[in-house]
Formats: C-alpha cells, sequence, structure tokens
C-alpha cells in the first residue's frame, strides 16, 4: 500500500493556545496515517472513526472494529491472531445468528456451527474420533439418529456376594450373579434409586447357585407366571423400567 507521509509534527501546544488551520491538517493527516498504516488495498478511503469519551470507546465504523473498556467486545469482519477472551462472548444477536467455523490443523476438517440450520457439523478424518468426552456425563433431550454403525460396549457389574441391591449405575448394564450359593438380586423402589422409565438391566446367572429378582418396598416386577427366578446357570433375563415402580422381566426364568 501506499504509506501516508505529512511533513512536519505540531509544536508543543500551550494553555489557551488557539490551534490554527496548518495545525489541525497536521494532525489530521497523522490521523489518517494512523489509521491507514498496515491496511492491504489503499483506496483512498477513510473509515470513519469515532472516539466515544462519554463511554470511553474508539469506534471503526461501517462493521469495522470497537473496543470498549466495559463488557461489550464488538468484531465485525475481522481475523484475529492469538488473544485471550476474558469475558462473555457472542456471536450474531438474538434472533439473528452467524455462522461460525472453527478450523484444525487438517485441511478440510472443521466446526461448523450453521445458524440457519441451528446445528453443529463436525466435519474430521474418517477413523479418527471428531468428538471426545473426557469425563462426565452427555444427555439428550429428544432422540439420537445414528446412520453409521453404533459402538458401544456393554459393561458388566460382575457380582460374586449372596446379596446385591441394584444400584443406578446399573443402568445400561449386565450385571453377573455367580456364586455357588443362591443369590437374591432386589429391584429397589424409585424413592430409593430414581431409574428412567424405559431403562433396562441385564442380569445373567454365571455360578451354580440359584439368582433370583426380588421386589423392593412398593414395586412390581411383573414377568410370566410371576417367575422370578433365572432359569439355572448361564440362563439370562433382562429387566425393563415401566412405571415409577413397576418392571417387566423377560428372558429364560423359572
Amino acid at each position: 500500500m501506499a504509506q501516508q507521509t505529512f511533513a512536519g509534527v505540531p509544536t508543543e501546544f500551550t494553555a489557551g493556545e488557539v490551534l490554527s488551520s496548518a495545525d489541525q491538517n497536521l494532525l489530521r493527516n497523522f490521523l489518517i496515517a494512523q489509521i491507514k498504516e498496515g491496511m492491504t488495498g489503499d483506496t483512498g478511503e477513510i473509515l470513519p472513526m469515532i472516539m466515544d469519551l462519554t463511554n470511553n470507546r474508539i469506534v471503526l465504523d461501517a462493521g469495522g472494529l470497537e473496543f470498549s473498556n466495559g463488557s461489550t467486545q464488538t468484531i465485525a469482519g475481522m481475523t484475529a491472531a492469538g488473544g485471550t477472551f476474558t469475558g462473555a462472548v457472542g456471536f450474531g444477536t438474538d434472533g439473528s445468528g452467524v455462522d461460525v467455523t472453527i478450523y484444525t490443523a487438517t485441511s478440510g476438517d472443521t466446526f461448523l456451527f450453521d445458524a440457519s440450520e441451528e446445528k453443529l457439523v463436525i466435519t474430521g478424518t474418517d477413523g479418527q474420533n471428531a468428538l471426545e468426552v473426557a469425563d462426565g456425563d452427555v444427555t439428550i433431550t429428544d432422540q439420537l439418529t445414528v446412520s453409521g454403525g453404533l459402538v458401544a460396549p456393554l459393561q458388566i457389574n460382575a457380582q460374586t456376594g449372596t446379596t446385591y441391591t441394584f444400584v443406578l449405575a446399573d443402568a445400561g448394564k449386565m450385571v453377573t450373579s455367580s456364586n455357588g450359593s443362591a443369590q437374591t438380586i432386589t429391584v429397589p423402589p424409585n424413592s430409593s434409586v430414581a431409574y428412567a422409565i424405559g431403562t433396562q438391566i441385564i442380569v445373567q446367572a454365571i455360578g451354580s447357585g440359584a439368582a433370583t429378582l426380588a421386589q423392593g418396598s412398593g414395586v412390581t416386577i411383573n414377568s410370566k407366571d410371576s417367575n422370578k427366578e433365572i432359569d439355572g446357570q448361564w440362563a439370562a433375563a433382562t429387566l425393563i423400567k415401566t412405571a415409577t415402580d413397576a418392571w417387566s422381566l423377560i428372558g429364560a426364568l423359572a
């Protein structure tokens, strides 16, 4: 770009002095040079710059850049390298969002929040994890749709004692019963362990002792012929919660 130049600088002003037109022009040229310095193209046009002393800020107009000493920092149409945001950051305005793209070190791999489609699109590399949750739970209020393969190994809770009461972490797991003596496995009431309706728990007897499902206080287990004993070693059955304190028991029962 063409470097802005100007001849001379105003001398130091004294209190009460009236600025001459020449001095004012020098200041104007200096500000123009400062504003245009570093721009990629020189069109001869200057973005309007507003010094808002009331709100302690400097604003470059036309959707450029605004710095403020308050809680708002507005950046529009700007590429920034480095820096740290220490306050809340918003993109767009309520009801009028904008797309936000985060680029990765691999060409073509991005994280895109599509404002118009109201969704997050992760484009990764086949065979690599595009999203990992190192700790904590993931809650999906509505439906989960999987178009590819779903890899979800069944977790196993191996029990070797003669009594056991299900805990919340058993939801979706297989609980194995392994003992030479009879085992009693109890389904607790909702007031003690609040499983979501639809929760499933698989129970398998892998020991020689009989394994029987028992109803906790106020709990009803519905099964064919009211059978609640697993039908021998290596047999299994599934518990499904159907109401607050009601479960269905389906499988190999005796």
